[in-house]
């Protein structure tokens, strides 16, 4: 029992080192050539797990090398656009100036059912509202709304609008966070100025943010 949990332990943290070399990525954001590394790492982790008789550098091994070909290529994406377009793919409008693309439709296997899913998973109900769509290279979809549909920014309507930054978490789930982006930092001697300031104590704090106008916001915890 105990060299399964050191076996399953090594696994693990090799595992999330190989992860973060790959970098920060969600499934659904995946190329098509990071989501073939994925499955092939994750298929080749669960061998030694199962078979306790294998040495783990059989399976170590494999996945160190199958990163290294998810840099490279990551590297020759970078330098070489043909070879770019090669693994990636090319991002392909599928509605333009208002207009379905049948032919595309058909050339990607999407249905209408998927395209109007699509939509209203970017918040366009109605697709007559339309100007351009675009499958990205990932098989997400990007909308442009026609310009009567576009929200009014404050620009459309002649207002000056001062800019406040992003709100930075300082505490989170009770506790004080100093350092929640690498280069941004805040001393705990501010924490605690806001702290007085909303009157609160950070055990009672579920979530507290700041942004660089000093403006705050504030969910407290739940009582259980």
């Amino acid at each position: 029992m105990a060299i399964n949990f050191i076996r399953a332990a090594i696994i693990y943290v090799f595992i999330i080192v190989a992860v973060r070399l790959m970098g920060k990525r969600q499934v659904g954001e995946l190329k098509p050539h990071e989501l073939v590394i994925t499955i092939l790492i994750s298929a080749i982790a669960v061998i030694p797990l199962e078979e306790n008789s294998m040495p783990l550098a059989n399976c170590l091994v494999p996945i160190l090398l199958f990163i290294s070909m998810e840099i490279l290529v990551s590297v020759l994406s970078m330098k070489n656009l043909w070879f770019r377009n090669l693994i990636q793919g090319r991002p392909i409008f599928i509605i333009r100036n208002g207009k379905l693309d049948q032919k595309k439709l058909s050339e990607m296997r999407f249905t209408m059912d998927d395209i109007v899913d699509a939509l209203r998973q970017q918040g366009t109900f109605d697709i007559s509202e339309v100007q351009d769509a675009v499958i990205e290279t990932n098989g997400t979809i990007s909308v442009l709304p026609k310009a009567e549909y576009k929200p009014l920014t404050a620009n459309d309507v002649g207002i000056s609008v001062k800019e406040n930054g992003m709100p930075v978490a300082i505490i989170i789930d009770g506790k004080p966070i100093s350092e929640y982006f690498n280069e941004y930092k805040i001393k705990q001697s501010e924490i605690e100025l806001v702290l007085q300031t909303v009157n609160r104590q950070p055990e009672n704090i579920m979530l507290l943010t700041i942004d660089d106008a000093g403006n705050t916001f504030l969910i407290d915890k739940e009582k259980k």
